[in-house]
């Protein structure tokens, strides 16, 4: 999958951003926990393989956005499983993009204050009990 991932990318990059906005338009929908589980791999799954590896801030700043004006229309389990997600994003991101995605996060939570607080959270967890610190110095920014 991942090599298969990869070499999709330059194919995919392109049309990523209407990918993510199809996919984010299925979560506020009562669905099947096996069709939820699905859904939410493969949106982590975009976002690893074509937002994570893009050195476009402009891409991040569309998937927050994308992402931020789904989450009030979820119910509270899937704003805390879509935060994991995008915490998992921000542990992959390099500095520069981390940087930029937790400064995201901190100026345009309005409205998702808890989903927001629970990417950070869950990337300073998964990050502490890895032995890596990076994500929790950000906090102070």
């Amino acid at each position: 999958m991942q090599k298969l991932a990869y070499d999709l990318r330059t194919t995919l990059s392109p049309v990523y951003p209407s990918i993510l906005k199809r996919l984010l338009k299925f979560l506020p929908r009562v669905l099947e926990p096996a069709a939820l589980t699905v859904l939410l791999e493969t949106i982590s799954s975009l976002i690893r393989y074509l937002l994570v590896p893009s050195i476009y801030t402009e891409l991040l700043t569309h998937s927050w956005n994308a992402v931020r004006s789904i989450l009030p229309k979820c119910q509270p389990e899937i704003q805390r499983a879509i935060a994991e997600v995008w915490g998992s994003a921000l542990r992959r991101l390099k500095s520069t993009s981390r940087d930029h995605a937790v400064r995201l996060l901190a100026e345009n939570a309005e409205g998702v204050e808890d989903a927001s607080a629970w990417a950070i959270v869950f990337a300073s967890k998964v990050c502490f009990l890895h032995g890596s610190i990076t994500l929790l110095k950000l906090i102070h920014f």
